[in-house]
């Protein structure tokens, strides 16, 4: 739970062995793209395949993603990628997700951007294809044999005559620079064993037996509780707070009000969650929402900006040309974008570093936001994604603390 070890402390720990290259042609799709749920550089650096891949001397991989699994299943899917460009058995990679202190930094999960982002020609689908690509060289040395006479399945090099020699065995206890190459031949489609089929989702048996660890589960030595006090009503004010309303509530440790937010801390859950029920709040009363039939007009007139993420440079041209436009809008009722359990994050602030424990879809921005408001530097800040029983906003909001 602690943060004290660093990545290339926990990798030589676990005795990982990891191979590394450095490209300055990746930095420029790093820059364009997908604006904000794209790959950007960072202490992680995503030029560098250690950055996304490890193998330990048990031929296990380790792959480290910024793109996290929140129901959509990008877990099972970026597991059947790199075993599938590094033909090892899909039990024998185990996926990262979304951890600012050793995934890299690919902004926020969502717009439908997961797999444009690492299954094209870049990120995760390339360093795995790079790494099989430098596996198979080092076992041309090692074999003595040239790289047409050997082939690979289940994390084994084999030759045409049976010799065979695992990943494991052929890194040894070395590390490896591997100049990238942005051309490393991918697997196709015809040859995907793994890639592309049905396979049984990697947390399916978790989830139906009760075992899966979502965010409530994350308990940390002398947590406390806390739940916010919502208002009644959109736009309403906090007029007065009454906390002697629950001093009979155990357990109870403070009543937080900053402006208009109001919270309580308490020892345990359900004390907390009985004084968030029992505090005596008077809101001031709400300005409400227009009518559900004026909504439209409405939204349209607030203060708003536009932000040009993509650019195709064709647009005009393209309706021009067009023998035909269709123009249409759609209007659909307000829908709560709302997750099935109750918000929730963890969160271990000290004096000198935070470890903040999130079901949010942004590790890297939830940092950065983080940092700002505690006043530590960035990198004293590790934001650790897990998951929440439903999909969640993009940033989570912390309703458990610890001290």
């Amino acid at each position: 739970m602690k943060n004290e070890i660093s990545r290339r402390g926990f990798v030589k720990a676990s005795g990982a062995l990891v191979v590394s290259f450095s490209a300055g042609a990746l930095m420029e799709p790093f820059a364009i793209a997908q604006g904000p749920f794209d790959t950007h550089p960072s202490h992680v650096d995503p030029e560098k395949l250690d950055s996304w891949l490890a193998v330990s001397s048990d031929g296990t991989v380790t792959a480290y993603t910024g793109k996290c699994d929140f129901g959509q299943g990008m877990l099972t899917v970026q597991t059947q990628l790199v075993a599938e460009e590094l033909r090892v058995p899909i039990q024998r990679v185990k996926l990262i997700q979304c951890d600012t202190a050793v995934t890299p930094d690919q902004g926020t999960t969502s717009g439908s951007q997961s797999t444009p982002t690492n299954f094209n020609a870049r990120n995760l689908a390339q360093a795995a294809a790079t790494a099989r690509q430098a596996l198979l060289g080092m076992a041309v040395q090692k074999l003595g044999v040239s790289a047409d006479q050997l082939t690979v399945e289940n994390g084994l090099i084999s030759t045409k005559n049976g010799r065979q020699i695992s990943y494991g065995e052929l890194f040894g206890g070395k590390h490896f620079e591997v100049p990238v190459s942005l051309t490393a031949k991918r697997k196709s489609p015809s040859e995907w064993t793994v890639l592309g089929k049905p396979v049984p989702s990697m947390d399916r048996v978790a989830l139906m037996t009760g075992a899966f660890e979502f965010i409530h589960n994350v308990h940390l030595p002398g947590m406390l509780h806390g739940r916010v006090v919502r208002p009644p009503e959109i736009g309403a004010t906090v007029a007065s707070v009454d906390e002697e309303s629950v001093r009979h509530v155990p357990g109870l440790i403070k009543v937080v009000v900053r402006k208009n937010f109001v919270g309580v801390v308490a020892e345990k859950q359900w004390q907390a969650a009985r004084a968030a029920q029992d505090l005596k709040v008077s809101w001031t009363p709400s300005p409400g929402l227009p009518a559900q039939k004026d909504f439209y007009d409405y939204i349209r007139k607030q203060p708003s900006r536009d932000v040009m993420l993509v650019n195709s440079n064709d647009v005009d041209d393209r309706l021009k040309s067009a023998s035909r436009v269709l123009k249409a809008t759609y209007l659909h009722p307000y829908q709560a974008h709302g997750s099935i359990g109750s918000s929730c994050a963890v969160a271990d602030v000290r004096a000198d570093r935070a470890t903040i424990w999130s079901p949010t879809q942004s590790v890297y921005p939830t940092q950065r936001g983080i940092s700002t408001l505690t006043g530590l530097p960035r990198d004293k800040v590790q934001v650790i994604f897990v998951r929440v029983a439903g999909r969640p906003p993009a940033r989570s909001r912390a309703t458990y603390a610890t001290g």
